[in-house]
């Protein structure tokens, strides 16, 4: 056992050799130096860049990676950077770590700390730590630069609808808040007919326009602006314009068919009622219940034009109402439309509420509102009476006219409580001196609408309030309390709220929020 010991150790005096520059014992390598001569002899990081600048914009807070991009300070986005902009390593010098030191926030400095490695010799790896300093060098980016002159934004997004007034647009911003579509947009401005939406880049409109495309029935019209361009380089600089137009036809509108669509639409009634809008145009007869919706490419085709809008509705109320039995033989239509299984035809008497009390003329009219609809109810409708129609088809028309003389479409619902929720609106980048576009009582509408149509509110995002003042009727159907009788309970009037269910919290309030 003694022997081989000694040869073992002889072996290993054999396999070392003496440092050729100081003398050490150590392992043979191709350089014959040991590792603390080598760190002293060889530098592996001269061909390391040591001082490198970083551009920096001080109104965006955003470094030129490129592109611009916003870093926190020591970040990981920040170190990549950085690292990226250092020259010499690569395959033969590898980056082993790095980290930041802690530097002066306002010294316009940041040090990091690299440590690389690199193969000398066969077998022999070297490992040295540096430190390489960034200056930050103040630059204006192009967004910045853009924004001290008139060409501020690149592509625009005109949402228009030619109606009188504004629910489908107010309706359509809560859709873009629900889904945040407005992440890319620039600045927003309000016009008489619809809004501006302003983008740096045209894939960005473009993106917004297929969003709004995809709610409702839109048309869209693409044009571009030449603003400037350099000859020399052949380089051209365009501004671009998507003009989305909004279909015209609102919920609630008295529609026409003419008779050249009565019969693509499967023999539809020539005069229909809007139920709703959504990615397709639907109506419903409500002399029958038939329902026909239009898709968008169909519509454009040949647009259907609204004869009255919510503004001409009559409110009535009704005295009685008699269900119509559902026929013997035969089954019922199949249809797609959206709460058509809500809908159930029924007799019913009204009269004119501005003729209650006075006369006693009451009107019969069918209506697809029976399921809704009891005796005391206010509803609203068109009186085609008192309806001019002229110039449409009179042959068409006058089969509806004989009839009916009243086409029920919506009832009206008490509200004696003030509401616990709240929305949220886009910001507004209105010019100096513009007072903007004043459409609380649009916005007050399509508040009432939600409150009534449990599908509509489930697409819009709506938050708690607790201090909110209970508002004062707006309509005379809320406050003439002699359409209901006397003899009614309490209990069986009704009261439409939402429910806590459906609201979200955090919301807090300004002056854009009602």
């Amino acid at each position: 056992m003694k022997r081989g010991h000694d040869q073992a150790a002889e072996a290993t005096t054999a396999m070392t050799v003496l440092c050729c520059s100081c003398g050490v014992p150590m392992v043979p390598n191709t350089m014959m130096r040991c590792a603390q001569c080598l760190k002293q002899e060889i530098c592996i990081t001269d061909g390391i860049s040591r001082n490198i600048a970083l551009s920096h914009c001080r109104n965006c807070s955003r470094y030129n990676k490129p592109p611009w991009t916003h870093c926190e300070p020591e970040s990981r986005e920040l170190l990549g950077m950085c690292l990226k902009r250092m020259k010499g390593i690569g395959k033969d010098v590898r980056l082993v770590d790095a980290s930041f030191i802690w530097t002066e926030e306002h010294s316009k400095r940041i040090k990091v700390k690299v440590t690389v490695q690199k193969e000398i010799a066969s077998g022999s790896v070297l490992q040295q730590t540096m430190v390489c300093d960034f200056t930050v060098v103040n630059q204006q980016c192009e967004d910045c630069q853009r924004s001290f002159t008139p060409h501020t934004w690149n592509a625009i997004v005109q949402v228009r609808q030619k109606v009188e007034h504004r629910r489908t647009l107010c309706f359509l911003e809560q859709l873009i808040v629900k889904h945040d579509a407005h992440d890319k947009v620039i600045s927003l401005r309000e016009t008489r007919e619809g809004m501006d939406f302003h983008f740096s880049q045209r894939s960005h409109a473009q993106r917004f326009f297929d969003f709004v495309q995809s709610l409702i029935p839109t048309m869209g019209k693409n044009s571009k602006h030449l603003v400037s361009h350099d000859t020399n380089s052949n380089e051209y600089f365009y501004k671009y314009t998507i003009q989305a137009e909004l279909c015209p036809i609102c919920s609630d509108d008295l529609v026409v068919v003419p008779h050249g669509h009565s019969d693509l639409m499967n023999a539809a009634s020539p005069l229909m009622i809007c139920h709703k809008v959504s990615t397709a145009v639907h109506l419903v007869d409500p002399l029958t219940a038939r329902g026909a919706d239009i898709p968008a490419y169909l519509y454009w085709k040949n647009p259907l034009q609204s004869v009255a809008t919510k503004a001409q509705m009559v409110e009535f109320v009704v005295l009685n109402v008699e269900m119509v039995p559902l026929p013997e033989m035969g089954t019922a239509p199949k249809h797609h439309l959206a709460g058509r299984g809500k809908m159930k035809l029924a007799d019913v008497e009204v009269a004119r509420l501005s003729d209650f009390g006075n006369n006693d003329e009451r009107l019969t009219v069918r209506t697809h509102l029976g399921a809704i609809l009891r005796p005391g109810n206010n509803v609203l409708g068109y009186d085609l009476r008192h309806l001019s129609l002229s110039g449409k088809d009179s042959r068409s028309l006058e089969e509806v006219f004989k009839k009916a003389d009243v086409l029920l479409v919506r009832k009206v619902y008490d509200r004696k409580r003030g509401r616990a929720w709240g929305l949220r609106r886009l910001e507004r980048n209105n010019e100096e001196g513009d007072a903007g576009v004043d459409d609380d009582d649009d916005m007050e509408a399509m508040k009432r609408e939600m409150e009534e149509d449990p599908e509509m509110r489930r697409n819009v995002n709506m938050y708690r309030e607790e201090s909110r003042p209970k508002p004062a009727p707006a309509s005379s159907a809320e406050a003439v309390d002699t359409a209901i009788p006397e003899d009614k309970d309490e209990d069986e009037e009704e009261d439409i709220e939402v429910p806590l269910a459906e609201l979200i919290e955090g919301l807090k309030l300004g002056g854009a929020g009602e």
